[in-house]
């Protein structure tokens, strides 16, 4: 529940006031002739990166180092990294277009028209 002071009562106790409210992060409403003119609340330290921002907020349980599978291949994946591939590469095992690039027009697509010369 916010804690109300008259400005002039706030005025006489400010520091003490001050350290009080960012030990407990309780807010303090201070006001005028009976109305809420401005609130005192603590300030949160916000890390400065976002490295140790997580710090204590989760626990690591077993080995987080060794591999995840117990099958893990370290030369098959070492040829992966290199391209050196156990199997083709899924680009090539199409086979080649028989019709040696010149593929035919679909149905229902306009033709192009040919002008003809100017004669003049």
């Amino acid at each position: 529940m916010d804690r109300k002071i008259n400005a002039a009562a706030f005025k006489a106790k400010c520091l003490a006031l001050i350290d009080e409210v960012a030990e407990s992060g309780q807010p303090i409403t201070i006001t005028k002739r009976g109305k809420a003119k401005v609130q005192v609340i603590a300030v949160r330290e916000k890390p400065k990166t976002l490295i140790g921002a997580t710090k204590g907020t989760f626990k690591i349980i077993g080995d987080i180092v060794g591999p995840i599978d117990d099958e893990y291949d370290e030369d098959r994946e070492w040829r992966n990294i290199t391209g050196q591939f156990d199997d083709t590469p899924a680009r090539y095992t199409h086979r080649p277009m028989d019709d040696g690039g010149r593929a035919k027009a679909r149905k229902g697509s306009k033709t192009k028209l040919r002008r003809r010369a100017r004669r003049g």
